[in-house]
């Protein structure tokens, strides 16, 4: 073995790197740059949707008529919550980054935060993460409604809350300030415009276009003389009304020929027959029945109503309630 041999297992023993800088080695190492150069770079891995629920986790979520969404994800910000004002005192609050759903009701077994005031629903509303690190707030059908900012938000779709956004709940007093309390005093989530990703089931359905019908109304005031024939031969007059039909029907034919000849003091005189002498309840004010539709009345006393122009009397009318007289007034 040569020196030379030795001296390069005790390079080799030293951890040291001979360099080659022989002009083929140079320039073997000037083809190998280009050569990476030349090879493109490897595309980005896509991105993952972090934080999305597993069916177990949904169906351990869901409580009652209620369904965790399927855009619902694990909370971004662990340390958002709702203060709780009544009478700007705050008096609790409410963390918000435990879970991705929250519900809040009524009913004990069927919510998270239980609420005891009486206009409050079994389930009544649903706070939601979504992907984007933003809260949803969702009305569930609720009786009296969910309110943010005081403005009643629509049933059974996602309602974005923003920063120090006010909820109230039904008839309840009490205010729920939303913070997000994010870090670095950010108050605005990630992706703040990007539209939420319904599953078919969770699409809201577009309402059809409904033709507006405008509903015939009418306003009309009447006196009702009973007879014992009647449906219910009693009133606020008498207990009980023994007078035949025909007789009823001279009472009406009486009253009728006062008001025609009442001429422009027929409302006046209307009334104050009604009041003496109708044996309806409208009789305390002075027969009138205010406006009502078709549907709403006696066969015969609703065709007349109807076929009346604003001012004009009625003929005798006879109902099962006994026989009428009809001023149309609206």
């Amino acid at each position: 073995m040569e020196a030379g041999d030795d001296k390069g297992e005790e390079d080799e023993k030293d951890g040291k790197i001979v360099e080659d800088n022989s002009a083929e080695g140079k320039t073997r190492g000037a083809s190998k740059s280009k050569e990476e150069e030349s090879v493109p770079p490897p595309p980005p891995e896509p991105q993952k949707d972090e934080g999305i629920l597993t069916a177990d986790v949904i169906k351990y979520l869901s409580k009652g008529s209620y369904r965790v969404p399927r855009w619902a994800r694990m909370p971004t910000h662990r340390k958002a919550l709702f203060e709780v004002r009544k009478k700007d005192e705050v008096v609790d609050w409410v963390a918000l980054g435990n879970s991705p759903s929250i519900i809040f009701g009524r009913t004990k077994e069927l919510v998270d935060h239980q609420m005891a005031h009486a206009s409050i629903s079994r389930q009544h509303a649903a706070v939601v993460h979504d992907k984007h690190g933003r809260i949803q707030l969702i009305d569930l059908k609720s009786s009296h409604g969910v309110y943010v900012n005081r403005r009643r938000i629509k049933p059974n779709r996602p309602h974005r809350l923003r920063e120090r956004d006010c909820v109230t709940f039904g008839g309840s007093s009490r205010v729920y300030e939303l913070h997000y309390r994010m870090d670095g005093g950010n108050s605005k989530a990630a992706s703040d415009d990007e539209p939420l990703e319904f599953s078919d089931d969770e699409k809201p359905k577009k309402k059809k276009a409904r033709k507006e019908k405008t509903k015939e109304r009418v306003r009309c005031s009447h006196i009702l003389v009973k007879h014992r024939g009647s449906r219910r031969p009693s009133s606020w007059r008498e207990v009980t009304i023994t007078i035949s039909e025909e007789e009823a029907l001279e009472k009406i034919k009486d009253f009728r020929k006062q008001l025609v000849d009442a001429g422009s003091q027929l409302p006046d005189i209307f009334g104050k027959i009604a009041e003496k002498f109708s044996d309806c309840s409208s009789a305390k004010s002075a027969g009138d029945l205010g406006f009502f539709g078709r549907r709403r009345m006696q066969k015969p006393f609703e065709d007349a109503s109807f076929a009346l122009s604003i001012g004009e009397l009625s003929e005798p009318v006879r109902t099962e309630s006994g026989i009428h007289i009809i001023l149309r007034t609206g």
